[in-house]
């Protein structure tokens, strides 16, 4: 197993708020006036990362991929130009277009640009995503300097083994982008402590709230220690906050025993 990369502390947090569906502008206002909350009762969040829902941009519009995916590059542009006014990572998927295929893909995006991505491993049949999007392949963390950051998109969190690749590959600390339904949030919080506990590492996990059609989201986003306390959980209306959390705090928990690769 790598040495941890970063043993310096960081401030990490979540923005939770209703994706609206197709409306790009409201979504990213909703962003700005996440981080801007964040900062006014937390000063000190550079360096840091802070996680988005998933499709936070877009929500599943899935009669407007094309249109919307052309956008996404001025999208992730003005991500960057956030991350570097605040001096932080921003990560949270967006669609994106590839040849002939669509991607449900988490962006890492930093003080200098883009820093890597993910795409989604699993796609959740009962809402036709597998219909839309084409799934990712080889997860693999994203390095960034504040360690090496895994990502998991919603559904991905039920499957183990793509956190435990990512792990036996250095990650350091794992970002979950999400649009979980509150039917089920009792498995979302169960299943964050448990990839916790398995890989012995940090979890911030960022869910949507709100409705739309038929489906409620559930909220709850968390962060999560590598013992599988839980450092911080929002409730199930529109949250941003943040805590300052120490990867050194892995090394420790690995020396008592050591669980992962």
């Amino acid at each position: 197993m790598p040495e941890i990369s970063n043993q310096t502390p960081f401030f990490a947090g979540y923005l939770q708020f209703d994706v609206r569906k197709g409306a790009i502008e409201e979504n990213i206002a909703c962003v700005q006036k996440g981080l801007q909350e964040i900062i006014l009762h937390s000063p000190s969040v550079s360096p840091g990362i802070i996680v988005l829902p998933e499709l936070w941009a877009t929500g599943f519009a899935y009669e407007k991929l094309p249109e919307l995916t052309k956008r996404m590059p001025l999208v992730l542009k003005n991500l960057a130009s956030l991350a570097a006014e605040y001096g932080l990572y921003i990560a949270g998927s967006l669609p994106e277009h590839e040849g002939e295929s669509y991607y449900n893909t988490l962006f890492i995006t930093g003080p200098k640009g883009l820093s890597g991505a993910y795409r989604k491993q699993h796609l959740f049949n009962p809402m036709a995503e597998d219909t839309f999007f084409t799934p990712g392949t080889i997860p693999q963390p994203v390095r960034t300097d504040l360690g090496s950051v895994a990502g998991l998109v919603c559904y991905d969190l039920r499957f183990p083994e793509l956190l435990r690749a990512q792990t036996s590959l250095g990650a350091d600390i794992l970002v979950i982008s999400a649009q979980w339904p509150a039917a089920r949030i009792d498995h979302w919080r169960i299943l964050i402590q448990a990839r916790a506990i398995e890989n012995q590492m940090f979890v911030v996990a960022s869910n949507r709230c709100g409705t739309t059609d038929d489906i409620t989201f559930g909220g709850h986003s968390m962060i999560v220690g590598p013992e599988g306390s839980i450092l911080l959980e929002a409730g199930e209306n529109e949250e941003y906050q943040g805590a300052v959390i120490d990867l050194g705090m892995l090394t420790s928990a690995r020396c008592l025993f050591r669980t992962v690769p």
